[in-house]
């Protein structure tokens, strides 16, 4: 799995693509870009099946409770895994 990440610099550390890349290792052929930015409406969550057939997710993560959370890893672990569930 293919973990990026698009943040407001003040929830950068928070977010750990790493921790929910590992958490995934069975599915090397997935995408996922987690959103967590202040303007809620840049852009909304998507998947689609890219060119080279990996299976792409976008996740918004709220920004607010990211930012006052200690710890989102498990929240994030979580998210992707509805998703991947709603895919299948």
């Amino acid at each position: 799995m293919d973990v990026t990440k698009i943040v407001e610099q003040e929830v950068a550390d928070k977010v750990d693509t790493q921790y929910v890349a590992a958490q995934f290792p069975h599915f090397p052929n997935v995408g996922i870009t987690f959103l967590c930015t202040e303007d809620e409406t840049d852009q909304e969550e998507d998947e689609w099946i890219d060119e080279k057939g990996r299976h792409q997710f976008i996740i918004r993560l709220p920004y607010d409770l990211v930012k006052s959370s200690p710890d989102v890893r498990d929240f994030m672990v979580a998210i992707v895994k509805k998703r991947l569930g709603k895919a299948a």
